[in-house]
């Protein structure tokens, strides 16, 4: 180990690189998946204004028991609930008890004839001193005082309602057996300390509607003594800190609440959990997100095992003579394999140490990742390190423990004698070449992804958009095995391509070129093959864990633009008078959200029934803050266009199934079509083209020709009318006519002019009330307000560049705009990047990217380094036959350009071309509905300038460190007698 130590803290870094990576995943799935939870039950508590955290039980008494089995049953009731939370194992915040009697009276007051007498309930409640403060008057003192009386607080709203006075005694019965009596005096009036406490998760005003308070213990045992007060209900809820939640055990406790339902139901008590179903689907995102990061780390463990192959090989290179030597003498290959496996174990035992930690600080860094290698100042992700996290490292050290071992096997089964004879022999061709490993790699990879995409257009052809479930964890290894295909391919020829080059140009090669190209021919199965082999690997996953980031980043803002259309949209409510004909008197509602409809909303609309609207005033967002261009967009569903010539697939119905009849059969009507004329499943869009290609956001790949074109042709023939591809497959052709009418307007004819397969803000995959999906329509704005009754549209906002949305959104609220709806494409962008899926594969690349380049840069130096030490005598071999030193260095830039430069530039091609044919496939990870636009492998420049940047500094690196060691190299002295 001292030996070649430089060589060992290789394999360490390797080790733990390894370690860390694995430990990852537990750690950074348990974190990101916590910090949305934390937002997912914030939001519900915001919406509902219910504490998500809330672990309610309550339990009625009989009324006919005695006190002493009331107390009993309570504290019963308080030991079951308490035993069961603690099952549950969820950090408590807090533990509130509740006992009451709602069958109390005054009867000390005097009641006039008629009128009821003064009803209230007196409650118990733990710990309420803590959580009010006094408004008037002083919190009551436990325990019965001297004159017999007990004391109690009171909200305003109670002493209101019960009709009761502060500093008053009162004496009180039980509504069903008045023989009794106690006394109470109100003796302060409270109100809640702070509104956002989960101690009144509940509501105070509403759930304590008429409560006089006193406290707990006194109420369950000396009021309860007395006889007077019976304890009709009790309760004992506890606030779960969810902020603290820890998600490893979120299956078990899932699957405990749900028993826990089961067993508070057969023991009469009831029971809610807000946050059970949020739970639940947590329980589901939890599985997804973990199969996600555990694919995508397959390509870096499998770089990782190549990787300290490499390295252990090269070690076992360097130490062949040592091994050989022990064998000579005696040793035994088990007694040779325990001192390196001695090696590996220290590492392995330094790595699960470190490993974890390790990857804990990764998870940190990672968690401000808002892209592939960007990061923003955000939140750090709570990380913490769980047993699960080392145990995942230790899994990581054995598999790679073996991984080093393998090359040590075959190398102690050789004498020194045999491996000096070994030294001279001619190398035999590789294994893999003589099985041609590279054509099955490549062939099998291609076969397989042409039988899996043929699989999901079926599926999607079938109507099944929803293809998460079909995600195969090879198309990971496919990707994989395609690079090492090719790879393998260029190292097999590259040997008879340098070969040729060096025939060539033998007569007009200097002397360092020749010998560069020599070494380089002669190397078929050298060490120079391996580094190509590497650097293909590292630099083309490089590129693809690039290419796969930024198509899924794209994607999700592509798919937010898409959907909403422009920067930002508002509708608002318009005045409304209504006109009724006399076939039907069921108008529209005045405050209908805008333009938007539902397709049930529509078939009641579909009448003689029309809508007059006041329009308001437009100009008035044009003044708005940070806004460049504003257009109007009207959009209706369930519109209906017919023809002709339009043929369309009928759905189902009952009277299809009907038994015919003896007139059926005889019916001699011609049938000439098996489908409808007509279509109600439309959505519509109306635009001002002009205004709308200014504002609108649209990917011109899209469309066959550029957005403009369609726009144009649209302002040019204003009773135009561009539809979806779908009505291609009706009959319908560009030219034809077709009729379209909605609600209460009369019907209009207009012109195909196109037929496009998306549109902005218009979803091909939105479903319609049979089950199928909608088509769409897209008309000249003008016209169609001509021949229609003006609707309320909907305003899209194109903002400046920089602009603020909270200026925005402020100067909304200033011009006294009060939106129905409101969507903006940046705070959408923002949420889903946010999503845990898309944080945690933007994580697990970029990480997996870091580590390919370490590798790289590592395994590139070790290469250079053994490479410049084992051909020291080449060196001076070289020198004594004339050649200068500059040529000598001129030399190793030649070989660096034809191994490594051939290598990365080959590996960035190989990158592209497997990025181009695999990334596609990541969209099976997400629903197809959701993937509108589809993906598409688009690289950015910035992208590879950030590998390019790589690739510089390991080769400056390498230069530096060469250049240094060659100094260092006294090559004089290198021709000695004796020299091996």
């Amino acid at each position: 180990m001292r030996n070649t130590k430089w060589m060992v803290l290789c394999l360490l870094i390797g080790f733990v690189m390894a370690s860390a990576m694995m430990s990852t995943i537990p750690i950074y799935m348990n974190a990101s998946l916590q910090r949305m939870l934390v937002k997912d039950l914030e939001s519900f508590q915001t919406e509902y204004e219910i504490y998500p955290g809330s672990y309610n039980t309550s339990y009625g008494l009989k009324m006919d028991i005695s006190g002493s089995e009331q107390q009993k049953a309570v504290e019963n009731y308080n030991n079951k609930v308490e035993a069961k939370f603690k099952e549950l194992g969820l950090p408590e915040k807090l533990d509130k008890k509740y006992i009451s009697d709602e069958y109390l009276y005054v009867r000390s007051l005097a009641v006039s004839e008629g009128n009821p007498q003064a009803r209230f309930t007196l409650g118990g409640m733990t710990d309420i001193s803590d959580h009010i403060s006094i408004k008037q008057g002083r919190m009551f003192t436990a325990g019965k005082r001297s004159d017999g009386v007990y004391e109690c607080v009171a909200t305003e709203k109670a002493l209101k309602s019960t009709e009761l006075a502060i500093d008053t005694v009162y004496e009180i019965a039980d509504v069903f057996d008045d023989n009794k009596s106690i006394k109470i005096e109100i003796v302060g009036v409270f109100d809640v300390k702070d509104e956002n406490d989960a101690y009144w998760a509940e509501g105070l005003d509403s759930q304590y509607t008429a409560v006089v308070f006193t406290d707990y213990d006194t109420m369950l045992g000396d009021c309860v003594d007395t006889g007077v007060v019976n304890i009709t209900k009790a309760v004992h809820n506890y606030a779960v800190d969810y902020a603290s939640m820890n998600m490893t055990d979120l299956n078990s406790t899932n699957e405990m609440i749900a028993k826990q339902k089961t067993y508070y139901g057969e023991n009469s008590i009831g029971f809610s959990m807000p946050a059970s179903d949020i739970l639940k689907d947590y329980e589901s995102r939890s599985s997804q997100l973990q199969l996600v990061l555990w694919l995508l780390q397959i390509p870096v463990i499998l770089m990782i095992i190549f990787y300290l192959f490499m390295v252990s090989q090269l070690n076992v290179e360097q130490e062949r003579n040592e091994i050989a030597v022990f064998k000579s003498r005696g040793a035994s290959r088990l007694q040779i394999m325990g001192i390196y496996a001695l090696e590996s174990l220290v590492l392995g035992v330094l790595t699960v140490i470190i490993g974890p930690f390790a990857g804990l600080g990764l998870c940190k860094v990672l968690g401000a990742s808002n892209g592939f290698l960007e990061f923003v100042n955000r939140r750090s992700l709570p990380v913490h390190m769980t047993i699960e996290a080392v145990a995942y490292a230790a899994i990581a050290v054995a598999v790679f423990f073996v991984t080093t071992m393998i090359p040590i096997f075959p190398a102690t089964k050789t004498t020194i004698v045999e491996h000096k004879q070994s030294k001279a022999k001619k190398k035999k061709h590789a294994l893999w070449e003589k099985v041609c490993l590279d054509f099955i790699l490549v062939g099998g990879s291609v076969g397989w992804l042409y039988y899996y995409n043929k699989t999901q257009e079926k599926l999607v052809a079938e109507g099944v958009t929803d293809t998460t479930a079909t995600v195969n964890p090879i198309m990971f290894v496919a990707s994989t095995a395609f690079i090492l295909g090719l790879g393998l391919f260029l190292i097999r020829i590259y040997p008879y391509i340098i070969r040729l080059l060096a025939r060539i140009g033998r007569r007009v090669w200097s002397p360092a070129q020749y010998v560069s190209l020599t070494n380089i021919g002669r190397s078929s199965t050298g060490r120079e093959r391996f580094l190509m082999l590497f650097l293909v690997l590292t630099v083309s996953l490089g590129v693809f864990f690039a290419n796969t980031a930024r198509a899924l980043n794209r994607n999700a803002e592509e798919s937010v633009a898409y959907e909403v259309g422009c920067d930002a949209v508002l509708t608002e409510q318009w005045y409304s008078s209504k006109i009724e004909s006399a076939q039907q008197s069921t108008p529209q509602s005045a405050s209908q959200a805008g333009s938007q409809q539902t397709a049930d909303e529509s078939d009641e609309e579909d009448t003689e029934t029309t809508i007059q609207y006041v329009e308001p005033v437009f100009e008035r967002f044009e003044k708005l803050a940070g806004v460049e261009d504003v257009t109007k967009v009207f959009r209706k569903d369930g519109v209906t266009i017919s023809s002709n010539k339009m043929n369309v697939p009928r759905q189902q119905t009952k009277s299809d199934d009907e038994e015919k009849t003896r007139d059926d059969f005889l019916d001699q009507s011609v049938d000439t079509s098996s489908g409808k004329s007509s279509t109600s499943n439309v959505q519509l869009m109306t635009i001002v083209p002009s205004d709308f290609s200014k504002v609108c956001k649209f990917e011109d790949r899209l469309l066959p020709v550029q957005l403009n074109n369609y726009l144009n042709a649209l302002a040019e023939y204003t009773p135009g009318v561009i539809l979806s591809s779908s009505f291609k497959s009706y009959g319908l052709e560009l030219g034809d006519t077709v009729e379209c009418k909605w609600g209460g307007n009369e019907s209009f004819e207009v012109t195909v002019l196109a037929f496009v397969d998306y549109w902005p803000g218009l979803s091909p995959y939105k479903e319609a009330k049979n089950g199928g999906y909608m088509d769409f329509a897209v008309m000249n704005y003008d016209y169609v307000n001509v021949q229609t009754s003006m609707e309320p549209y909907e305003v899209w906002f194109k903002l400046k560049d920089g602009a603020s949305v909270q200026e925005f959104y402020d100067s909304i609220d200033e011009a006294g705009i009060k939106p129905l709806t409101l969507e903006s494409a940046s705070q959408q962008t923002i949420e889903k990047k946010n999503d845990p899926m898309l944080q945690g594969m933007n994580g697990a690349l970029t990480l997996g990217f870091i580590i390919i380049m370490v590798m790289c840069i590592i395994g590139f130096l070790i290469y250079w380094i053994l490479s410049i030490k084992s051909r020291t005598l080449q060196f001076g071999i070289l020198r004594a036959m004339g050649m200068k030193f500059r040529e000598i260095i001129m030399m190793i830039v030649y070989e660096q350009l034809l191994v490594s430069g051939v290598a990365i530039f080959a590996a960035i091609f190989i990158g592209g071309i497997t990025s181009d044919l695999f990334v596609p496939l990541f969209q099976s990870i997400f629903d197809a509905s959701q993937s509108v636009p589809p993906f598409a492998v688009i690289p950015e420049r910035s992208d590879y300038l950030k590998l390019y940047a790589v690739i510089g500094v390991m080769l400056l690196t390498a230069f530096v460190v060469l250049g240094r060691l060659i100094k260092k190299i006294k090559i004089s002295q290198a021709l000695k007698l004796g020299e091996d």
